[in-house]
């Protein structure tokens, strides 16, 4: 073997295993003319190696926000393939956090089953969650009707029991949980009573709820009133409950489970309920189906963290719709809107306003893109005889429609 073939393998042989960076010089001035260009494509494919395997290092470390190596270097191409999976199954995970349980993985084997064997469970908790709600409310209904009973069998129970001059609204008689309450606040039946209706129409009305504010806290109260003679006086019997407690927590299971993690607004399940709930009722109502433009763009030019805000911005402007119009993220880039009493014409009108607010979005001052939305509107009469999945289906069509005008209107002016 001559020198220069010798001077070749040896360098790679360093190529291959090199024990520094140093390994990879060749001088080519040292070798025969013949073997010139052999040695060109040796450091070529050095340099592709040394890429390829600094990549792999970092990639093995878990950094997967490393520079990919040149596209020239097609060595590093399956792992510039891996990395953008990684990316993708770490953004997939953070949306599983925030409550997104559609999220599959197709490719790495039983890690993709383990992933979603997972999302699987946290859907299932889920509904236990929603289980967990119905059975609270029938909970609470049964220790409201409970304590009532209690209540007039013994007089040291933790519900109020007052019984008032209906003239003047003396207390003539307060259990022991009602002489507290006085003690902290004397002129507390005072102002109960102006929260309560008159007195005519209280004593003939047996259940009410009362919801005030009060150091910064919602505070519940379930009053029964009985009408009742007391020492040949006209009287007033009380018993009250404070149920605070109870509905902060339901209203906390509530939003955990009717509620969108990401932007506020409600979620799907609450949506689908929402919709055959007016259907059932023959409601007039107009639907709207939403679908963000370009979102995949956003996320895969600028980050997820670009493409969340969208999603959250979007959200923001249509609650503006209407107070009564129930707003519901469905899913990634599309939304549901039910607006009460809007014809097809109304939520024209309406959207097209709430498009030019998106359309000029304070956050999209400095950046190199825009935020749209796609829109189809379904009117929904009360003699309609669609269910909702054939009404959701004609506002999906009726929405790409509306996406595919908007990309020919856009050929047509470029042309």
């Amino acid at each position: 073997m001559s020198s220069t073939a010798e001077t070749l393998f040896e360098y790679m042989r360093k190529i291959l295993y090199p024990a520094n960076e140093n390994d990879h010089q060749l001088d080519l001035e040292n070798l025969e003319d013949e073997y010139e260009m052999l040695g060109k494509g040796l450091i070529y494919l050095a340099q592709c190696v040394s890429e390829t395997r600094s990549f792999a290092k970092s990639l093995a470390k878990g950094d997967l926000s490393v520079m990919m190596p040149p596209v020239d270097n097609e060595l590093a191409a399956p792992l510039k393939n891996l990395q953008a999976s990684l990316k993708h199954l770490t953004w997939q995970s953070q949306q599983v956090a925030k409550g997104d349980y559609k999220q599959r993985v197709d490719f790495m084997g039983d890690f993709a089953d383990a992933f979603n064997t997972m999302v699987e469970q946290l859907a299932d908790r889920q509904k236990k969650l929603e289980d967990e709600i119905s059975l609270s409310r029938k909970h609470a209904q049964a220790m409201e009707q409970s304590n009532l009973l209690l209540s007039k069998l013994v007089q040291n129970v933790p519900g109020q029991i007052f019984v008032i001059s209906a003239v003047d609204y003396e207390v003539l008689l307060a259990n022991d949980s009602a002489r507290l309450i006085l003690s902290q606040e004397p002129d507390y039946i005072a102002k109960l009573m102006k929260l309560l209706p008159k007195v005519e129409s209280l004593v003939n009305s047996h259940y009410h709820e009362l919801q005030f504010t009060k150091a910064s806290l919602e505070h519940y109260l379930t009053i029964n009133t009985y009408q009742i003679e007391w020492d040949d006086e006209n009287a007033i019997a009380l018993v009250i409950n404070d149920v605070s407690v109870e509905r902060r927590q339901l209203k906390d299971l509530e939003d955990c489970a009717y509620k969108d993690a990401l932007t506020g607004v409600y979620n799907r399940y609450f949506g689908m309920l929402t919709l055959d709930e007016w259907l059932v009722n023959n409601r007039q109502f107009a639907l709207i189906f939403i679908d963000l433009d370009n979102l995949k763009y956003v996320n895969d030019r600028f980050g997820h963290g670009d493409g969340d805000e969208y999603i959250k911005r979007v959200a923001k402007h249509l609650q503006s719709y209407s107070p009564e119009t129930v707003v519901c993220r469905l899913g990634g880039d599309e939304y549901m809107l039910l607006a009460p009493h809007q014809g097809f014409g109304d939520a024209c009108d309406r959207m097209e306003s709430i498009q030019y607010y998106i359309q000029n979005d304070e956050y999209l001052r400095d950046k190199d893109y825009v935020y749209s939305i796609s829109i189809g509107i379904v009117s929904v009469e009360p003699d309609n005889n669609m269910v909702s999945s054939e009404i959701l289906s004609l506002a999906d069509e009726r929405m790409y429609e509306h996406k595919r005008s908007k990309k020919m209107r856009s050929r047509i002016s470029k042309v």
